[in-house]
């Protein structure tokens, strides 16, 4: 038996991509302890996320170490901790005996733990199920770090003093729609430095960053949605300035986006004028202007 913490993420994906071609005689035993860490927990106050994350943290390493110490005869098996809590058991059978004593163990852990957290699975049967919850995996493991830079003090409240010292404007789109991303890039792009991400998480490590001028995100992203990026960047930076994208303009969106603290709400598709507006017209872009031409000309 092999236990793997470390880039587990990354283990778990090579292993999967080398039993592609022969995943016959193999079980998946999941435990998501992922879902014991509430994102609207984590929005509650950036004072409490160490403390939170390391609670929970500390719950998923006694569960695993119980797993490693139930499965720790299984030959071949591999036992996972992720960056997310999330437990898995990669483990191979040959004999229906073999194949009941996983099921038992399975059986004992869900003893353990509340309904609805648990799964068995047959690799052969459910692996493009797997590959993308090896995708999720990583995804989570970056919303992780995404919170532990939402608490980093330091990073954080330096986001302002760092956009005010910046001699150049800076856009951040959030958007995984490719044609909407394309276009809005090639627009921007001509007069802006830009940064484009393709998720909520990479999103908000991004904005800690590199603290952008302006900030459009689009509502319906995968992982967090569009309303709960909002949530966090008002946590990382009270002040940011960010456009809400939707094709959905429900009147329950709009105002929504407002009480959540979005400063504007911006329809899709919308025109090349419309998008250069908002850009020139929020505050941060327009003291990025001012600076440029106070400036002494060389």
């Amino acid at each position: 038996m092999e236990a793997v913490q470390k880039s587990a993420e990354h283990h778990f994906l090579t292993n999967l991509h080398r039993l592609r071609h022969a995943p016959h005689g193999w079980a998946v035993l999941h435990f998501a302890f992922s879902k014991r860490l509430n994102h609207g927990d984590i929005l509650a106050g950036t004072g409490a996320i160490n403390k939170l994350l390391a609670q929970k943290r500390a719950e998923a390493e006694q569960e695993y170490q119980f797993l490693r110490d139930l499965a720790g005869h299984v030959p071949k098996g591999v036992v996972y901790l992720f960056d997310d809590n999330d437990i898995v058991l990669l483990a191979p059978y040959q004999t229906d005996i073999q194949k009941e004593t996983l099921k038992g163990f399975y059986k004992a852990m869900t003893e353990r733990m509340e309904a609805g957290l648990a799964d068995f699975g047959i690799l052969e049967h459910e692996f493009y199920t797997y590959q993308k919850l090896a995708d999720q995996k990583f995804l989570s493991a970056k919303r992780l770090q995404a919170y532990r830079d939402m608490a980093d003090r330091h990073k954080t409240s330096s986001i302002a003093v760092r956009r005010e010292r910046r001699d150049h404007a800076l856009v951040q789109v959030i958007e995984d729609d490719r044609f909407t991303a394309s276009y809005t890039a090639g627009i921007l792009h001509r007069e802006y430095e830009m940064i484009l991400s393709r998720n909520g998480e990479d999103a908000i490590l991004q904005y800690i960053e590199h603290a952008p001028d302006i900030v459009f995100i689009d509502i319906h992203l995968p992982g967090l949605s569009g309303h709960e990026v909002l949530k966090a960047l008002k946590i990382a930076d009270p002040q940011v300035y960010a456009v809400m994208l939707s094709v959905d303009t429900v009147r329950d969106n709009i105002v929504r986006s407002a009480e959540e603290g979005a400063n504007k709400f911006l329809k899709k598709p919308f025109s090349k004028e419309r998008l250069l507006s908002v850009v020139k017209n929020s505050p941060y872009i327009q003291s990025v202007l001012r600076r440029g031409s106070a400036s002494p000309l060389h």
